[in-house]
């Protein structure tokens, strides 16, 4: 499959400030990114053709409970990704249908 991730600028942003705390975040995000090309549709189904990935945040050990959240967008018909939001669940409990739905209408996804 010819698969395209692409980053929101919201995600880049979010990655950015993520990795003051936490330094091996982009090898967490080389394993989203391997699972993703395996799977596209893998995590939970949320609206909007939506889904939430739990990801394991390799510096702190607390496993997928208490790592990131990864909302992506998949856009079957042009095998891509978007990348809309990443979280630390340990700073954020939950993102909502709203929230979402604003992103994919800032970045015209919606």
């Amino acid at each position: 499959m010819n698969l395209k991730i692409i980053p929101t600028p919201e995600f880049v942003k979010q990655v950015k400030k993520l990795a003051k705390n936490y330094k091996k975040i982009a090898l967490d995000l080389e394993e989203l990114r391997d699972s993703l090309y395996k799977n596209p549709t893998f995590g939970t189904k949320l609206r909007y053709n939506c889904y939430k990935i739990r990801l394991a945040n390799s510096s702190i050990p607390t496993g997928k409970s208490g790592g990131f959240r990864v909302i992506i967008y998949f856009i079957d018909a042009k095998n891509t990704i978007r990348l809309l939001s990443i979280y630390s669940k340990t700073e954020i409990d939950n993102i909502s249908n709203k929230e979402i739905e604003d992103i994919l209408h800032k970045n015209g996804l919606k």
